[in-house]
């Protein structure tokens, strides 16, 4: 088995899986993931956006289901793990394994359901769990045009289209790919929130529908919250909004 990309997954994680993890450095309006943050109010037809919409993580297959759950997936397990894909300890990729074993395993905020799901079989049987009998929709963050897909600079947006962007539903599950050698999303419900695709224009001909995640609820997340810093607001004062990089799902109980 082969080791993987690093890249910026661990960190993508960390902000829009885990609302309660602490970022102790200051976020910059440079910083192309705290970019993806704004007011609820902010979003209006033809507001201008710098963003960078570039695939943050490589996306690995998944294993076999039979090959997921004869495979460890544990922290107490580590060593074991690193040796069935050849990682060297003390690694980039060992320290963003061990990272993702470990935000796993943290107890769910107060009413969230958390898993995090290693085949296929694993993320439709967490998704029907929490759906029960309704339609299931999926929606994610799409690219056209501009050329390379998988590259898309930093530029200009231009907000083009608000119809129909709030996705009605009565209940969301989302799901994060994290840094592993093979595909592992880290799914969860998610209350008090809103989505909306919104239309967006790039300045060089790209056109992309991404998925907005709004929400109104944040009075438990963590102070230092990066969120919190790029909007200059505090915890449970004003709906926080994110974008979804590519890669990253929501099912829409509809």
């Amino acid at each position: 088995m082969n080791s993987f990309k690093f890249e910026r997954g661990q960190t993508l994680f960390k902000i829009f899986g885990c609302y309660r993890c602490i970022e102790n450095e200051t976020p910059t309006h440079n910083d192309p993931i705290a970019q993806l943050f704004f007011l609820k109010d902010s979003l209006n037809l033809g507001t201008k956006m710098t963003l960078e919409l570039t695939k943050s993580i490589s996306m690995q297959p998944f294993l076999s289901v039979e090959m997921a759950k004869a495979t460890p997936f544990s922290s107490t397990k580590l060593t074991e793990i690193l040796g069935l894909f050849n990682i060297a300890r003390g690694s980039m990729e060992a320290i963003a394994i061990q990272q993702t074993l470990v935000e796993c395993e943290e107890q769910p905020l107060e009413g969230e359901i958390k898993r995090c799901v290693t085949s296929v079989e694993a993320m439709a049987e967490f998704v029907k769990a929490e759906m029960g009998n309704r339609d299931v929709h999926v929606i994610e963050t799409t690219v056209e045009g501009g050329g390379d897909h998988q590259v898309v600079p930093r530029q200009v947006y231009l907000v083009g289209s608000k119809e129909d962007t709030h996705v009605e539903a009565e209940a969301l599950v989302s799901c994060h790919p994290v840094p592993y050698p093979r595909a592992v999303y880290y799914c969860h419900t998610i209350t008090n929130v809103e989505a909306y695709k919104v239309h967006l224009l790039g300045s060089n001909g790209v056109v992309v529908d991404t998925v907005a995640i709004c929400h109104l609820d944040t009075s438990a997340w963590a102070q230092n919250y990066v969120g919190f810093k790029m909007l200059k607001v505090k915890p449970g004062t004003e709906p926080i909004c994110h974008f979804l990089p590519r890669g990253h799902l929501i099912f829409a109980g509809l």
